[in-house]
C-alpha cells in the first residue's frame, strides 16, 4: 500500500483510465480539499464548493478514457474544474466571485502562534478585516472573470504560469498581465484605503 500512495499523479491517472477505482480513491483523496478550495475562493459557499468538487471527480472518471499523460495532472484537473466552474456560473445566471481572503505576494506562510490578544486589541483587529473584507469584495467583484481565474489559480493554487496557461488555455504572457493587471487595481485600492499589502486578509 505505501508504495502504491507515494505513485506520482500521473501514473495514478494512467491506472484511473483502465478503470482502477483505488487509484481513484487516492487522486480523490490528494485533491479534493484544493478543489473545494478553489471553488470556495471563486463563490464563497461552502456547499457549492464541496458540490462543485464532486461534479469535477466524476467528470474525471466519466472522462478517464479520453486522458492522455501530456502535462502536469493539476493542470489537466482544473481545466476541468474551469469547466464546471463556468457551467456553475452559466446555470446560475451570475458572475463568479473570489474569496476575501487573499496575500498580494503568494501564500501565507505558516507562523508560530501568538499570544491572545486583549479584548480592545480583538475589536480593532475585526475592524480592520471588516475594512480589509470591504475594500476587496468592492475590488474582486470589479475584476474581469479572466483576471479573477488567474488570480486564484496562480496565488491560492499555486499553479505555475504554464500550468494556469494551459488550464486557462491561453498563452503565458497573457497569464502574467492578467496576474499583474489585477494585483495592480488590488494594490491600488489597498493604498487608496490606507491598508497594509502584506496583511493577512480575513477569512
Amino acid at each position: 500500500m505505501t508504495g502504491r500512495t507515494s505513485e506520482t499523479d500521473v501514473a495514478l491517472m494512467e491506472r484511473v483510465r483502465e478503470d482502477d477505482e483505488p487509484a481513484f480513491a487516492l487522486l480523490y483523496q490528494r485533491y479534493t480539499g484544493k478543489l473545494q478550495n478553489f471553488f470556495y475562493a471563486l463563490g464563497r459557499e461552502t456547499d457549492t464548493a464541496e458540490d462543485l468538487a464532486q461534479d469535477t471527480f466524476m467528470r474525471v472518471w466519466r472522462l478517464r478514457r479520453r486522458y492522455a499523460a501530456t502535462g502536469p495532472f493539476p493542470a489537466y484537473l482544473f481545466a476541468i474544474a474551469r469547466f464546471v466552474w463556468l457551467e456553475h456560473c452559466r446555470r446560475m445566471g451570475r458572475e463568479a466571485r473570489l474569496g476575501s481572503r487573499f496575500d498580494l505576494d503568494g501564500p501565507t506562510p505558516i507562523t508560530p502562534a501568538a499570544p491572545a490578544p486583549r479584548p480592545d486589541e480583538r475589536a480593532e483587529q475585526a475592524e480592520e478585516d471588516a475594512r480589509v473584507r470591504a475594500v476587496l469584495d468592492a475590488v474582486l467583484d470589479a475584476l474581469p472573470d479572466d483576471q479573477r481565474m488567474a488570480l486564484v489559480l496562480r496565488i491560492m493554487e499555486g499553479l505555475s504560469l504554464e500550468e494556469t496557461a494551459s488550464v486557462l488555455q491561453c498563452p503565458v504572457n497573457t497569464v502574467r498581465s492578467r496576474r499583474l493587471a489585477a494585483l495592480k487595481k488590488l494594490r491600488e485600492a489597498l493604498r487608496k484605503h490606507r491598508i497594509h499589502g502584506n496583511a493577512r486578509w480575513p477569512q
